[in-house]
């Protein structure tokens, strides 16, 4: 038996090959063993057809994924099957999915280098900070706000979400800032390493590229969310003129989204969004995950999708319909702020505390009497108990050679928490 070899009564029931680019070439002695010795060999054409001297049963992916994996399960209760993988299977790949189905011991895995790995050797980039994100059979929504959060990023690709396409996403969002590279067919014989700007692979189309590539980016400038940082200012909004602006005042708005509870995954609703400042922040804070964002004036729209995309939160999605309108069509919320009604707050809010996750919170912004009276009758009617706050700011202004205060509108929070339900009752949560 040779070094590397395993005795057919201990093979597992899959092992599971990593090949790289170049086939053969590269294997070690114990993944072509591990081949030899197979019962079945499973995988796409591609990779089958640089085994030919393998005498094994073969199952083809050209019968369809859902068949090929059903078979590849049914042959495994035999063992002595081997799956072959490009790169690293336990890499965006088929390990994930079979350790759904079996458990470790009956797993083998032997691995090749990531396509990630190989990238950053001929770029001669350290990579331990940096971070994988895919758009493979995945929406480009949200790669942006995930970009935030690092320096440096390898991004899997496919035929849709093409190094162009993915480059054009950048562009919409103020995203220029960034050395990119497409490395295509990596270990290969035909590998390439182009490096371009943002706006030079903008141009790019599908065919320009090998379909075996990915991207990485390197951040060049330290512009975070635009520039404007996890925290704006006001003035960092656009707001319908010539009013002051449709927007939540920079302190009621941090201390709304703090008592909200937000978390990187998180799915959060904005109700009545007026200048979208609220769901832009709240997007920062859910990078992960979902914002969805509804306001029914068609003034606000111009310069909320402006603020969306010059805040670099392409996880926000605006609706635009009036509320309670569309909102039973959304995933679950985690947490809900409602900045505006037009009259319909005991329907948006039945509609909201029905959809809220059972540890989710509600947040509801008043300015006039009147919705506070209809925020306070809601939570006696339907016995829901709130934690009140009126919030009272003073900006500091000049007055000569001084400064003087300047009072701001009091404002209402009502914060509605259902874990908050099911505790004893305090009177100061209603009173």
């Amino acid at each position: 038996m040779l070094s590397g070899d395993i005795a057919p009564s201990e093979l597992p029931a899959i092992t599971v090959v990593g090949v790289p680019e170049d086939g053969c070439m590269s294997l070690t002695s114990r993944a072509v063993n591990a081949v030899a010795q197979a019962r079945v060999v499973a995988g796409n054409d591609r990779l089958l057809t640089w085994f030919p001297q393998c005498k094994g049963k073969r199952l083809s992916m050209a019968q369809g994924y859902k068949a090929w994996l059903a078979a590849v399960l049914e042959e495994s209760e035999e063992g002595g099957v081997v799956i072959l993988a490009s790169g690293d299977p336990l890499f965006y790949s088929i390990g994930k999915t079979l350790s759904n189905h079996l458990p470790s011991a009956e797993l083998r895995f032997i691995p090749s280098p990531s396509s990630m790995q190989l990238a950053f050797s001929r770029l001669a980039l350290p990579w331990q900070d940096a971070t994988c994100l895919s758009v493979h059979g995945r929406p480009l929504t949200g790669l942006v706000s995930q970009i935030q959060q690092g320096e440096l990023f390898c991004v899997l690709t496919d035929s849709n979400n093409h190094p162009g396409a993915i480059a054009k996403h950048l562009l919409t969002y103020h995203q220029a800032h960034w050395q990119v590279w497409v490395c295509e067919q990596l270990g290969g014989i035909e590998e390439r390493v182009t490096a371009f700007t943002v706006a030079e692979l903008a141009t790019k189309q599908v065919d320009d590229f090998n379909p075996l590539n990915l991207v990485v980016l390197q951040r060049q400038q330290a512009l975070y969310w635009g520039g404007y940082g996890q925290y704006a200012a006001d003035n960092s909004f656009e707001k319908r003129m010539p009013k002051r602006g449709l927007i939540t005042k920079q302190p009621i708005r941090h201390l709304a989204l703090s008592s909200m509870r937000i978390r990187p995954d998180h799915c959060v609703w904005d109700i009545g969004t007026g200048s979208g400042s609220v769901a832009i922040e709240a997007a920062k804070q859910c990078w992960q995950g979902q914002v969805y964002t509804l306001e029914s004036n068609n003034d606000c729209y111009e310069s909320i999708e402006a603020n969306i995309a010059a805040h670099a939160t392409d996880n926000v999605q605006l609706l635009k319909v009036k509320a309670p309108e569309e909102l039973a069509n959304l995933p679950q919320a985690n947490s809900v702020f409602i900045g505006g009604s037009r009259g319909e707050m005991a329907a948006i809010l039945d509609t909201c505390w029905q959809r809220l996750a059972d540890d989710g919170v509600i947040v509801a912004t008043a300015v006039t009497i009147d919705s506070v009276a209809e925020l306070h009758t809601w939570s006696k009617q339907r016995n829901v108990k709130a934690l009140v706050q009126m919030v009272s700011v003073s900006q500091g202004v000049p007055l000569a050679h001084y400064t003087r205060y300047q009072a701001e509108n009091p404002i209402h929070l009502f914060i509605f928490d259902k874990r908050l339900q099911t505790e004893p009752h305090s009177e100061n949560n209603n009173d």
